[in-house]
């Protein structure tokens, strides 16, 4: 074998070995559209609760917040929303074997009961 043949032969056998010993990440650069990636959202937080009746949820807003609830009763019963920032909490009336939604345009709420009454109190 001549020495060019026997040059060519150890250099593919290196290159070969350094493949293997290489992580596949540093072995080639990726492609500009594939090191491209979309931001990162992270999940809002949902709330979760239920009274004798009612269940509810509602997911942390910026402006508005929408309250999710479903009445398994027969009659009609209230949830009390306290709010952030707001003395006087807020009566939502949910009607019996109703499922539906209630947007709030205020600020978020902090705690929510289910109540047999409820007087909406105006300050």
């Amino acid at each position: 074998m001549s020495n060019i043949r026997v040059g060519v032969i150890a250099a593919a056998s290196a290159t070969a070995l350094a493949t293997l010993t290489v992580p596949a990440s540093a072995q080639a650069p990726a492609p500009a559209s594939a090191s491209v990636q979309a931001p990162q959202v992270s999940a809002k937080k949902v709330h979760r609760g239920h009274g004798k009746c009612i269940n509810w949820s509602w997911g942390d807003g910026n402006v508005s917040t929408t309250i999710y609830f479903n009445n398994h009763c027969k009659q009609a019963r209230w949830l009390k929303v306290w709010r952030t920032g707001q003395y006087w909490p807020k009566c939502i009336k949910v009607n019996g074997r109703t499922k539906g939604r209630k947007k709030i345009w205020d600020s978020k709420p902090t705690k929510i009961r289910e109540l047999s009454k409820c007087v909406q109190q105006r300050g």
